[in-house]
């Protein structure tokens, strides 16, 4: 069955994480992907440890879904090629530092008069214009310009960088799959294609809005609070008697009584200092300790049980291993496993999406340059049925 971009074509010029994850999804929603790599190398990710097989693991998780070629758009015999994708394309996708396209003879301008209808989309780290524009980014140079380390570690402690390298990546990914269905549907409706330009400047930055939230209003910026939450309390995690952590979210009165119920400490609820949400925030260093103390007299198995039956919201600290086996993941096909040709049979994460009538799908990604060939004898052959489209008119 067809999934609902079926029939949508994309030129991907895009390399590391931030472009190629979100031509992934725009892939795993049925659209045709091309993913053009550069002689010589291509992709900077190829080589990133862990490999199987010689080629990097975490370019093959970024790029399922996909047909890849290799063209020397420095050429320009490798150019004309690309100008023959561009023109049966719906959208063109680079996360490259702003004017790169251009001297590759692929800015919007050339791209949007091949094919007026094109949906042209450029994802650098710091946008296309200011100061920073030309400089190069990375997700924890991002992560440090944005306020983003600014927000982690240790209560008291020293800011601290967040260990997932492609946090901010993955954000930037999905705001590029947003604004791209966005700007079919205007494309639909008025036959015109657009520029479309997303940062991870700017996406680190939004979904940081809550947190900026707080420094707008109060003109203070929010300081690492360790595991806690800065709005609800408690809203944390909790060592227990097994040397394991359990995060525990209360975030209304009903479920501060059923914590105080399961942890025997059902007086509090008459305390003022912990009567409302307002006052647990406000008398958070009070707070803590008690349930602390408490969290340490039992497993944290036992006090998931008991607390589950409160009807508060909790959870183990779960790793990969843990993750992988877990009947939650499995039976919502969020871990799957696949073939690869040119690397034998890998895990991937599943698809966050499940359509009743159009379903998503995750099929095996490209060896680089694999589907270099076919790729041009099919723009060859389509432009040898139709003849040549003048430029700024093509069908």
């Amino acid at each position: 069955m067809p999934g609902p971009l079926t029939g949508i074509k994309i030129v991907d010029l895009c390399h590391a994480v931030v472009g190629p994850w979100g031509t992934m999804l725009l892939g795993s929603l049925g659209a045709e992907v091309i993913k053009v790599e550069s002689p010589g190398g291509g992709d900077l990710i190829h080589g990133m440890p862990p490999k199987q097989r010689g080629l990097g693991v975490v370019y093959t998780h970024s790029n399922p879904n996909k047909r890849g070629i290799i063209l020397d758009l420095k050429k320009e015999e490798g150019r004309e090629v690309c100008y023959k994708l561009v023109e049966d394309a719906d959208m063109l996708v680079e996360n490259m530092r702003p004017g790169v396209a251009d001297r590759l003879g692929l800015s919007y301008e050339k791209a949007s008069e091949i094919n007026p209808r094109i949906t042209y989309i450029s994802a650098p780290a710091w946008g296309s214009t200011g100061p920073m524009a030309p400089m190069g980014g990375v997700d924890v140079s991002v992560q440090a310009f944005s306020g983003w380390t600014s927000l982690s570690g240790e209560d008291g402690g020293r800011p601290e960088i967040f260990r997932f390298g492609a946090q901010l990546d993955i954000s930037t990914s999905s705001y590029i799959v947003a604004g791209a269905l966005q700007a079919l549907l205007i494309r639909n409706r008025t036959g015109k294609g657009m520029r479309l330009d997303v940062t991870m400047l700017g996406s680190s930055m939004n979904v940081q809005l809550s947190r900026m939230a707080e420094f707008f209003a109060t003109g203070r910026s929010p300081s690492p609070l360790g595991s806690a939450t800065v709005t609800t309390a408690p809203h944390q995690a909790f060592l227990c008697q097994d040397k394991k952590w359990l995060a525990v979210g209360v975030v209304n009165d009903s479920q501060w009584r059923g914590l105080c119920q399961a942890l025997g400490l059902s007086d509090m609820t008459e305390d003022p200092r912990f009567a409302t949400n307002p006052r647990r925030v406000e008398n958070r260093r009070e707070l803590v300790p008690i349930l602390e103390r408490v969290f340490l007299t039992k497993p944290s198995t036992w006090w998931s049980i008991r607390l589950a039956k409160e009807r508060v919201p909790q959870g183990p600290f779960l790793d990969f291993e843990g993750l992988r086996h877990h009947a939650q993941a499995l039976e919502n096909d969020h871990i799957v496993e696949m073939d690869i040709p040119h690397q034998g049979n890998m895990l991937f994460g599943g698809l966050p999406w499940r359509f009743e009538r159009t379903p998503a799908r995750l099929t095996s990604g490209p060896y680089p340059g694999q589907h270099t060939q076919e790729v041009v004898e099919e723009a060859n052959a389509r432009q040898a049925t139709r003849g040549p489209a003048p430029r700024g008119q093509a069908s």
